[in-house]
């Protein structure tokens, strides 16, 4: 039996061990000499179930209630992954705080150039979800590509994304256009991106 972690998982289990007797809840019921609108109730994850009727109902099931700690969950990272990034990113971009957006996008760079354990790499790399922005998923795309390629890794194929449509320029402003597309890496050029290599550098 899966572990049990909330209402939904006690009845979800009870409705997948019922259904595997072959039993109706009207039959359950009867057996566990409980209601069958109650039984309902609980595979529906009624959060406020008798626990005496539930153990009558596991009893008639044939499961024993147990218990056994829960791990405690994993310290925040100290460094920020592909998936922190995407996700600080996209609450920067809600406030509309590009600036600082660009600082979480540049310091991500700046720990993955740091890492050197292979399942600290591997984690950086695992995908992430998305930063509610399509340019800025493409930005972060191609610039860990960028990375990959520079530490000789095999880029994860969520990197793999076609160019924007329609040139972007992050940092718009017109009087640094022509610069920036000089000092724009390659790998962002290729994705329609144009922005200064050194945006990429921790501030």
């Amino acid at each position: 039996m899966p572990a049990i972690r909330s209402p939904g998982d006690l009845g979800a289990a009870i409705r997948a061990a019922r259904r595997a007797e072959g039993w109706t809840q009207v039959e359950l019921a009867r057996r566990a000499d409980v209601g069958r609108q109650w039984l309902n109730a609980v595979e529906q994850g009624h959060p406020r179930a008798e626990l005496g009727l539930v153990q009558r109902v596991l009893a008639a099931l044939g499961i024993a209630l147990s218990a056994s700690p829960v791990a405690p969950p994993e310290p925040p990272s100290a460094w920020l992954t592909a998936r922190d990034a995407a996700e600080a990113i996209r609450d920067e971009l809600a406030r509309g705080d590009h600036d600082f957006a660009f600082r979480l996008l540049a310091r991500a760079v700046g720990d993955f150039r740091d890492l050197r354990d292979a399942d600290d790499i591997q984690r950086f790399l695992a995908p992430p979800p998305s930063t509610g922005d399509h340019r800025w998923d493409t930005l972060l795309a191609a610039v860990v590509s960028r990375e990959c390629r520079r530490r000789d890794v095999v880029a994860p194929a969520w990197t793999r994304v076609p160019a924007l449509r329609s040139w972007w320029f992050p940092d718009d402003d017109p009087l640094l256009m022509a610069r920036t597309m000089q000092r724009t890496p390659v790998d962002l050029q290729v994705k329609g991106i144009w922005l200064d290599a050194k945006a990429l550098e921790s501030l």
